[in-house]
Order: structure tokens, then sequence, then C-alpha cells
């Protein structure tokens, strides 16, 4: 490793400044370009970012990206060192890396200049000032009751934000106090703590508290108890904070792969010596890895995940298209007037000639020289190549397109749905990152990622992910599911047929009077049945103070904390509870305890 530092070290820095200026005037011309172009097609802007939409991605996001925020936090409580003192204590308090008044000098910004331990600011509106700056409330004061008094809250109000409690409100003081620990000392960044701190940013202004969680519950529960005669509707939300968030998760992704140019990424062997670093891997894996290389698979992942990387800005382009195509399918494009059309798409060429333009530039300065020796070109030659690949691309790319929708249109979809479909890039990346967890110690980097997938996806792909929930297999030979009679067969197929061939469980029958507040009290455990389990059944031997259940296949009824250990198992918001049920001796507590969440008793 110090071999790798040192020549990298070594590596001549590369000169920019004959280009910079001029890049820098093309860039902000590029940016007004596109300004202009949504000036003139303001109706592309309100689709993209100022729709209304399903809060359930957001909503989900929210409790798995809030998981893995605090779970990297309490992770920091772990003992450290030869004292066993913990993390936390180590890398944020004065007992540990940095004393408060070195913190301050290192990275608190305008602190150190606005601020006096004895004479405090000088102006009032100082603060205001530090607070522009790398501001930490921990570079005023970091003893060690100070700083995990700060530390307790934080993770408090993650865990109410994760379960949707005051969420707006809640997710406002995590990311304050997520920064302030966090800027108190940089020096243990890694990829995945940068994630947290932006995305998290965004959560704020997501509005991702309307579904799942406590606030929407209350919400709902008030309208069902009150004089609703129907079961209100989620509230929908806006888009553009989740549309930040697929933006930028492509720009992460495709700044990653680019920045990956040196040799080891181009021939394959970039994993092969990660997984041999002792820093990296999670147990000694020598010799797997060593046999996985050998035969080229180890390789072939990792050109597949250089290349997925670069290129994921191409599930954007199939976001929108998709976007325009369902649009299109069902009569809702409005099209624009002609002039506007072809003054957008004129605009929108010029920025991309000039972002050609900019790619000529960047092979002056950055194409190996080694490479343009074996492809046998000049330096110039190499500058004109560029910009003519970079300047066809989209005409191309829209010439194949228009042709192959009137053309091919199974070829077409084929492409849309699965090259440029989100389906395609997802499932890459989640193998990848579950690859990577399993393999190499890079922090929450994986998980952080993985979570900020649920911003991809839309309220029906929620709803059909919990109705497969809901499901069972079928066994070999029952329904549509075939009898493999081949072993291979049976060993490549079966956990295909597992997924594929299923069929809805049986329902679970909620026996309640017909009385108007018995209906009632049914109607709440409506919002909390997400996969359509439960049957609603007037019954009037039923008590107008109780709520039956019946079991499929069972003829006797449940009630109390039994009929609460049933609908533990058939409603997504009590599976925390699960395996708790079991425990002897406080099973009834956990089923009455459920009773009391759904407000049945």
């Amino acid at each position: 490793m110090s071999a790798v530092l040192a020549m990298l070290a070594d590596k001549p820095q590369i000169d920019i400044s004959g280009h910079a200026e001029l890049v820098t005037t093309l860039i902000l011309a590029v940016l007004g370009l596109l300004i202009a172009f949504f000036v003139v097609r303001p109706e592309l802007w309100r689709r993209i970012f100022f729709q209304r939409v399903d809060p359930r991605p957001a909503a989900l996001m929210r409790i798995v990206f809030g998981v893995v925020v605090l779970w990297t936090f309490v992770d920091l409580l772990k003992p450290h060192g030869p004292l066993e003192d913990t993390v936390a204590r180590y890398l944020f308090t004065d007992d540990g890396l940095w004393l408060n008044d070195m913190a301050r000098k290192n990275y608190g910004g305008q602190l150190k200049t606005l601020w006096d331990p004895e004479h405090g600011f000088e102006h009032w509106y100082d603060i205001f000032k530090a607070m522009w700056g790398k501001f930490s409330v921990l570079h005023f004061r970091s003893d060690p009751p100070f700083v995990f008094t700060l530390y307790g809250v934080m993770i408090a109000s993650l865990l109410m934000m994760i379960m949707g409690l005051w969420t707006r409100w809640t997710t406002i003081i995590s990311w304050i106090l997520v920064e302030s620990i966090y800027r108190y000392s940089p020096v243990y960044y890694t990829g995945g703590d940068t994630v947290v701190r932006v995305f998290l940013f965004l959560g704020m202004f997501s509005q991702w508290g309307q579904a799942y969680s406590l606030d929407s519950w209350r919400r709902h529960r008030k309208a069902i108890l009150g004089k609703a005669t129907e079961i209100p509707a989620l509230r929908k939300i806006a888009a553009w904070p989740l549309r930040l968030m697929m933006l930028q998760l492509g720009i992460i992704y495709c700044a990653t792969g680019l920045l990956k140019s040196g040799a080891t990424w181009a021939n394959g062997t970039a994993l092969y010596y990660s997984l041999n670093l002792d820093h990296f891997y999670r147990w000694p894996q020598m010799g797997l890895i060593g046999a996985v290389h050998y035969i080229g698979i180890l390789p072939l992942l990792t050109i597949l995940v250089h290349w997925w990387e670069m290129l994921f800005p191409l599930a954007l382009v199939g976001a929108v298209t998709n976007a325009y195509e369902r649009e299109r399918a069902a009569g809702t494009w409005v099209r624009a007037a002609v002039w506007r059309r072809w003054l957008s798409y004129l605009l929108f060429f010029a920025a991309w000639g000039i972002g050609a333009y900019i790619a000529g530039v960047a092979a002056h300065y950055y194409a190996p020289q080694r490479m343009l020796d074996e492809l046998g070109i000049s330096r110039p030659a190499a500058v004109r190549l560029a910009m003519g690949i970079a300047a066809t691309v989209p005409l191309l790319a829209v010439a194949l397109y228009l042709g192959l929708r009137a053309k091919a249109p199974r070829v077409h979809r084929f492409i849309r749905h699965w090259l440029l479909g989100k389906r395609f890039w997802l499932v890459i990346g989640t193998g990848m990152h579950i690859g990577i967890d399993l393999g190499m110690n890079v922090g929450t980097f994986a998980n952080v990622m993985v979570a900020v997938y649920f911003a991809w996806l839309s309220g029906d792909e929620i709803d059909a992910f919990w109705r497969y929930l809901a499901t069972r297999r079928l066994a070999p030979g029952e329904g549509a599911r075939p009898i493999r009679r081949q072993r291979w067969k049976r060993v490549l197929l079966t956990p295909l047929d597992v997924l594929r061939h299923r069929v809805r469980k049986d329902p679970l029958v909620v026996l309640h009077n017909p009385g108007d507040s018995s209906v009632r009290r049914a109607a709440l455990l409506r919002v909390w049945d997400l996969s359509g389990r439960l049957e609603m059944k007037a019954d009037p031997d039923v008590s107008p103070e109780q709520l039956l259940l019946v079991r499929p296949g069972h003829n006797e009824s449940l009630s109390g904390h039994q009929a609460g250990h049933a609908l533990i198992r058939v409603l997504p918001g009590l599976w925390w509870m699960r395996g708790l049920r079991h425990i002897p001796g406080v099973s009834t507590i956990f089923g009455t305890l459920a009773m009391m969440i759904l407000r049945q008793r």
C-alpha cells in the first residue's frame, strides 16, 4: 500500500491552466442554455420536479435509510483501544483525538477567529457568520457528558424519525445533530458518511412521513373514528426532493466510475487486489479470491461494475423515457407548440455541442499517451475523435430510438424496460453492494446506497411488493408449477419456480359487530393491512366492544392477546415483534401490546 501511495505522490500533475478559464465559461454557457431550455418548455420542468407522487416509496426509504444512519452511530459506541473506551469518545470528545481548541482551530472554519472561549463573540451577528461555514456546536464544548447528551438526543431523534413520530421536526433535528457530530472532525470520513449527510439533508424536504408513520396513522385514526365515510387516501408529496435524490445517486455512481481510471480497473484486477488487502477484507479469503480470479469470474465482475457505474446515468435517461412513453400511451402527454419544441431542441443540441467541445479538451489533457500509441493516432486526432463521438451520440441515439419505435416495437420495448429500465440498474447495484458488504470492510457505504434505491420506486411497485409477501409458493405439480423430473432442471430451475409460481395466502377473517363504532374500529386495521391479508365480515353475534379473528383452516375464533399474536404475523408494522412473541413468559404481553397499538383495547 505504501508503494502505491508513493507512486501516486510521484505522478506528475496535469497543468490545465491553458483551457481552465475557457472551459469554466463554456460550462456556465451550458447551464444557461439548459435553463433557457426549461424556460421554453416549462411543462417539462413541472412534470419532472413539481408533480405530486405517492408517498410510500419515500416513506419506506425513510425507514430503511434511518435504520442505516442509526446503526452507523450506534456502532461507534462499541469499545475501542486498550482501555476499552468507545469509538465515539475517541473521535468526538476532548478526551480523545482532539482537544476542543485544536478541533476548533483545524476544522471550525471562521469560528476560530470569530469566537473566543473567554469573551465569546465580538458582535451579535458573528454567530451567523460562523454558522455559514463549518459550524459545529461541539467546537464550543466537547467534554464527554455534553457530547454524549447530544449523542443520545440524536439517537432518540433518529428513532422517532424512523417510526414517523413528528417526522418533519425529528428529521430536521436529526440532520442538525448528525451534521454537528460529523463536522467536529472529518478524519474518519468515508464515502458512506458523505452519502448520509447529503440524503438526510434532502430528506428534510421530502415529506417522507406521509406514509408508514405514526403521524399518518394518527391522522387516519382521527378521521376513521370521526365522521369519515371512507378510509382517507394517503396525501401525495412533492416529487422534487426524490428527483434530486435520483440525480444525486446517478452523479455519485458516474463520478466514482470515471475516477476508476487506473490500469487495474481496465484489466479487471482491481477487486482481486482490494480483496487481498487486510485493510479491506472482512475475513482472510485469498484462496477463494485467487480461484475465482483464475477462472475469470472476478475480472468479469470488475469490468462489469466499472462500466455499470460510469453508465449509470442511462438509468436516469430510462426513467425519463419510460415516463414519457407511459404518458404518451395514456394520452396525457401535452404536446407543446411547434415553435417551442424546435427552439427547445436547438437549445439542447447547442448545449450538447459545447459539451462535445469540452470532451475534446478533456481528451487533449487526459488521454493516456500509451493508449494513443497503441491505437496509432496523434493527440490532435484523438481530440477530434472525442469531439466527433460526443457530438454524434445523441443524434444516433434519437434516430435509433425513433426507428425502433416505428419498425421494431418489441425491441424498442425491451430496450426501454430492461436495458434502460430501473430493474436492470438497481438489481445489478443491489447485487454489487451485497457482495461488497459481505466481502469488504467499507463501513455502511453499501447499505446506505441501497437504501436510496427506494426513491426510484413507484407506489404501485411498493404495493406489489407487499402483496407478493402475502403469497406462498406452490408445490411441484400444484397449480401452474411444473414438476422438474430431470435432476439438473431441479437444481437450476427450482429457485426460479419458487419465485414465479405462487398463490395468495388465505385471508385472516375479522369478525365485528355491524354497529357503527365496531365498523370504525375494524376499519383501523385496514390502515395496517399493507398486503391485503384481512377480510372484514359483520356478525351481529359479536360484542360491540370486541373483535374476533378466524385463521385460515381453523374453526375457533381468537380474541385478546391471541388475536394480537395472529395480527403480528400478517401486519408489516408489527413484524418487529414476530420473534419476540414466542419468548416464554412474555408472549401474552406482546399479544396484548399489539392490540393496544392497533387501538383494539
